[in-house]
């Protein structure tokens, strides 16, 4: 398993947001924190002009769905 720290050191923004994404789903000891990471990568990618649609197909997720995931961008207590 990935540490927190290696996680946010992804370069790129649609490959950290699905780490952490693919991450959530498998009981990581800092999920708020991933949540955090995913939301924040996805606006970032967003603010970098790449297309919704990819951003969402690459975490496997609908479109709509980034809209609640970039809210959770606040980090967390874990």
């Amino acid at each position: 398993m990935l540490l927190f720290d290696e996680i946010i050191a992804i370069s790129d923004p649609v490959e950290r947001a699905a780490v952490a994404h693919d991450l959530l789903w498998n009981d990581h000891p800092q999920r708020l924190r991933l949540r955090a990471v995913r939301g924040l990568a996805i606006r970032e990618a967003i603010g970098r002009g790449l297309a919704v649609e990819e951003i969402a197909h690459r975490l496997r997720v609908r479109v709509p769905d980034l809209t609640w995931m970039s809210e959770h961008a606040a980090p967390g207590p874990n």
